[in-house]
């Protein structure tokens, strides 16, 4: 068996060469960004202004870096933990491959009004702000319940609850204009209605709208990284079926994609950039707050 928590010396042995690369960037970045800076405040520039924009670099830097870090990380379990089979599944962070089963109840896709185990609506409308315009988010619901993942060897329950299922293929999408588009079909409507989900505007004109559906159906293949547990009392229903409950007790990572591994390890993979850019962006805002309030000149 393999055991997840002793330490892989390879992976140790990249992740020092790794830090140490992040290091020198770090520096070279000082470095370089003490030049710019002074350039930046010669050239006429308000050191109150560098103030500010220094703030925002490195805030934004900051946030960058973190969020990198994370998907790395990410990166690095798709690859590194391996496929459980349903049937000897151990308890603790596993990665399961299989095909949803209903477990006993399903939901109807308000788009499609298809059975599914869960979905999510998002409704947007282009509006002008400023001197541009954009997409801006007037409604947003998701629902879900517990669904079985099968493989030929087993079964699981999946609670999603808590999950990011932010890797899920859209299904569904509809776009209107104000003028000469179709008009949103009846069962749309209906739903907008529900959640007063305004789609008219002045004199009855249609409202741009981009109104998009994701959903799950039985049958569907599904790559998932999370936590197992044995059953408890209120899974008893399904004690004949299954082998054990994924959901997000136990573990920070709790992930579930209809699209493959190999997707999903390119996907975090290629951010990995985003790293030594943070690293100097954030350099660069630190410098310039410290050449604006006067420890440095």
């Amino acid at each position: 068996l393999l055991d997840m928590n002793k330490p892989n010396p390879r992976n140790l042995r990249h992740q020092s060469l790794l830090l140490g690369f992040y290091f020198a960037i770090l520096i070279f970045s000082i470095i370089s960004t003490k030049h710019i800076t002074n350039n930046y405040i010669i050239a006429g520039n308000d050191e109150g202004d560098g103030f500010i924009f220094g703030i925002v670099l490195l805030i934004g830097g900051l946030v960058s870096f973190y969020n990198s870090l994370k998907n790395l990380k990410k990166k690095r379990l798709f690859e590194n933990i391996p496929t459980s089979k349903m049937r000897s599944i151990a308890m603790g962070l596993v990665e399961l491959k299989g095909k949803i089963k209903i477990a006993n109840e399903t939901l109807t896709d308000p788009f499609d009004e298809k059975d599914c185990v869960y979905w999510k609506v998002k409704i947007e409308e282009y509006v002008k702000r400023g001197k541009r315009r954009t997409w801006v988010t007037r409604h947003q619901l998701t629902k879900s319940v517990k669904f079985l993942l099968s493989d030929d060897t087993g079964t699981v329950l999946i609670n999603s609850q808590k999950a990011d299922m932010t890797n899920i293929k859209r299904d569904s999408e509809i776009q209107t204009a104000t003028l000469f588009s179709e008009e949103l079909p009846d069962h749309i409507k209906k739903y907008c209605d529900r959640y007063k989900v305004k789609y008219k505007g002045w004199f009855g004109f249609k409202k741009k709208l981009r109104c998009r559906a994701t959903y799950l159906e039985p049958g569907d293949q599904l790559y998932v990284l999370g936590s197992a547990r044995p059953l408890s009392d209120d899974d008893t229903e399904f004690s004949e079926a299954v082998t054990a409950v994924v959901d997000h007790s136990g573990s920070e990572h709790f992930l579930i994609s209809d699209k493959s591994e190999k997707h999903l390890t390119d996907r975090y993979g290629g951010q990995s950039w985003k790293v030594p850019v943070s690293i100097i962006v954030s350099s660069f805002g630190l410098w310039m707050i410290l050449v604006s309030i006067g420890i440095f000149k």
